[in-house]
């Protein structure tokens, strides 16, 4: 699908979902990301006094009043297309570094799912996703983190892969051949400040609590 562009940035960005939303994880995040991309009913968490998205996207059927927010100004973009999320229409059309992914857990375990597949297909895009209590980021193969000791650190395949190194990790995952339905990895936990983890190929999740995303910044270049 040939899909334009609408906007490219070359620093972090904030978007929010219709998910579950924790305003003073929303407000931190824009902090970082700035820029701010209301999808669908995310709108609806945002105060033209406190806010200025500066996109309105997605299929549109759950945002109310997008008129007042296009007299104020703000961009938007209706995508009626129903093959992808409303996530997915967002990374398609709006370019970045990093995506602070807001509203995209909880509430409803069908769109939670949708957005740790998203994580997957789309594994050319950085995104983190924030939720109540944890965040969730796609292993593009290997990763290295600094983290807290007793951190605990949980690992979900989204598809067939191998553990090929780890170390910092309680319980190695090498040698370890995940799947769903078969070997996870929930609740490891850090031993070490320094945690590396390398598999045979993409499709693995990495779950941490909400209390280490600056260290996930930082592995984003974000200080």
């Amino acid at each position: 699908m040939m899909v334009k562009i609408l906007q490219r940035f070359n620093q972090p960005i904030t978007i929010v979902g219709g998910g579950e939303f924790v305003p003073d994880i929303f407000e931190s995040s824009l902090q970082i990301g700035k820029a701010l991309i209301a999808v669908d009913g995310g709108l609806n968490y945002l105060s033209p006094r406190r806010h200025s998205p500066v996109w309105i996207l997605g299929d549109l059927d759950s945002a109310i009043d997008t008129e007042s927010w296009v007299k104020a100004g703000v961009k938007i973009k209706s995508l009626p297309e129903q093959n992808s999320t409303d996530l997915e229409k967002c990374l398609y059309s709006i370019e970045a570094p990093l995506y602070l992914a807001n509203g995209f857990l909880g509430h409803r375990i069908d769109h939670t799912l949708a957005s740790c597949s998203t994580l997957v297909r789309r594994k050319d895009r950085n995104i983190i996703l924030l939720g109540k209590r944890d965040i969730i980021i796609h292993i593009n193969e290997k990763i290295s983190l600094n983290l807290e000791v007793g951190t605990r650190l949980s690992l979900f395949p989204f598809k067939k892969v191998c553990g090929v190194h780890s170390c910092g990790l309680k319980y190695s995952i090498e040698g370890l051949d995940f799947a769903p339905g078969s070997v996870i990895g929930t609740s490891n936990e850090v031993t070490e400040v320094t945690v590396e983890m390398n598999f045979d190929d993409t499709g693995m999740l990495l779950i941490l609590p909400i209390e280490s995303l600056s260290k996930v910044l930082e592995s984003y270049g974000v200080a």
